[in-house]
């Protein structure tokens, strides 16, 4: 048998996976922090400058965002200086989180700052054509809010958005170990979004089920089908004083009649389209786990893509606010196409013509921020070059772009009606109701705390496996 000690140490650092199949490593290192730190400060550097002379006008469904704004203004923030503030740390941390996510699923650093550098690039021709003007008039900033509307999602929306790399990742996490941490993480995150914005609940448990399906393919399937159920009713029950049972019975009632309306539009061409799509996805990438990131990370760029752009073209849909979706379309675009620069990376056999892992720490951190910076330079221009043909693309009187932004108009006037004031959270729920969930919520936090104690019955599988693996 071979012992640990006999296998050689491998790359460390860029091209190569130097993780043990099956490893869950720790999601920090030294390069990690700091290019987190550094896309934090160059994400707060791009959106601030813009998004600090933008007012937004919003109401809420959920409580987490007017929660934080009340929080906010407590400290002495305005209303519409919280929701500011809300707006650019939600994009930093979607953008950390993309970042986290990608690096996690490869165990490598060229697709990861890749990712986070094309997820940050949408905003760009709007920092470039507004921010170095010599001033910004009103319709550059109602022209930069619909922009963000669009591309990220409305204040809460873009809140659920930054949470889901996160979710994503630690929900993986889990179904690879079992471990307790990993299920609380989960669950938390998971309770968050779900706090945050209804629509990204829908595109959560959409996320949820493709990993699912990612990680059953691999292995101990009933297992992994356990531990998804597990994290849903959790997050459900957890959050049961806001979403009661009366609201999911009437929520499921909605979406049957709809899908029912919708279900016959499935046949022949979208129902070809996913069917082949998940073929050629389960042939060419399931069956392997170093290819299980282009598996999840294009699933979910297609299923994305499909029910938008279905929506667009055939004016029907299968869930509520279908073009909410175009911001977890942006964020599994910049996954998937990093994926595939990568692939390129590897053709070019760059590992073996650059030594990085013989580096010092010193360097390869300077390495990482050189090849970060060259490279978003050179996704910047190719983005600056492109943007006036996207315009052309997606605007127009029956372009994308613009029938998007009016339903999210649409959607905001009607919420701000039944608000009846600008920031304020909308009641969904009667006296009766709003205190039987309380109680539940109470009941499933003693059951999670039992579960990540030790003290209650979790799935066969929740001892960690992180502790069988060694660096390698």
């Amino acid at each position: 048998m071979v012992t640990g000690e006999e296998i050689p140490e491998r790359s460390k650092f860029w091209f190569r996976h130097y993780f043990a199949t099956g490893a869950t490593p720790r999601i920090f290192d030294q390069i990690t922090i700091v290019y987190c730190l550094v896309l934090a400060i160059f994400a707060f550097v791009v959106f601030w400058p813009i998004i600090s002379k933008i007012k937004f006008e919003e109401a809420f469904f959920t409580p987490l965002a007017p929660f934080l704004i009340y929080l906010l203004s407590s400290l002495g923030f305005s209303a519409n200086d919280a929701i500011r503030i809300l707006f650019t740390v939600s994009l930093i941390v979607s953008t950390v989180g993309v970042y986290l996510l990608a690096r996690d699923l490869t165990k490598r650093q060229v697709v990861p700052i890749l990712a986070s550098l094309i997820y940050l690039l949408p905003p760009i021709p709007v920092f470039v054509l507004t921010f170095f003007k010599r001033g910004l008039f009103e319709v550059e900033l109602a022209s930069a809010r619909s922009f963000f509307s669009v591309v990220y999602g409305d204040g809460a929306h873009f809140l659920a958005l930054a949470i889901i790399p996160f979710a994503m990742l630690f929900f993986i996490r889990y179904l690879k170990s079992g471990s307790r941490g990993d299920l609380l993480l989960t669950v938390v995150c998971g309770s968050l979004i779900l706090l945050a914005n209804r629509s990204q609940s829908v595109s959560l448990f959409l996320i949820l089920g493709v990993c699912a399906l990612a990680e059953i393919f691999l292995s101990r399937g009933w297992e992994k089908i356990k531990r998804l159920l597990l994290v849903i009713v959790l997050c459900v029950g957890l959050v049961s004083f806001w979403y009661t049972p009366d609201f999911w019975v009437k929520s499921i009632g909605l979406f049957s009649e709809q899908l029912t309306q919708n279900f016959k539009f499935l046949f022949p061409l979208p129902f070809t389209l996913v069917v082949l799509s998940f073929f050629l996805s389960v042939v060419f990438f399931a069956k392997q786990e170093d290819r299980q990131p282009i598996f999840m990370s294009f699933l979910l760029f297609a299923l994305f893509a499909l029910i938008t752009f279905d929506w667009f073209m055939n004016q029907r849909s299968y869930i509520a606010h279908p073009y909410r979706l175009l911001p977890n379309l942006n964020m599994f675009t910049a996954v998937t196409v990093a994926l595939a620069l990568g692939a390129i990376f590897d053709k070019l056999r760059l590992s073996q013509k650059f030594a990085f892992e013989v580096w010092p720490i010193f360097l390869r951190v300077l390495g990482a921020l050189a090849f970060g910076i060259v490279s978003f330079m050179t996704l910047a221009v190719v983005a600056q070059t492109i943007f006036p043909y996207m315009l052309l693309v997606l605007s127009g009187p029956s372009g994308l772009w613009i029938k998007i932004s009016q339903n999210i108009t649409s959607d905001r006037k009607q919420a701000l009606d039944l608000a009846g004031e600008n920031f304020r959270l909308v009641g969904t729920q009667d006296f009766g109701h709003y205190w039987f969930g309380i109680l539940l919520s109470f009941i499933f936090l003693i059951l999670l705390v039992l579960l990540v104690t030790g003290r209650g019955k979790a799935d066969a599988g929740s001892q960690s496996n992180n502790a069988g693996f060694k660096e390698v």
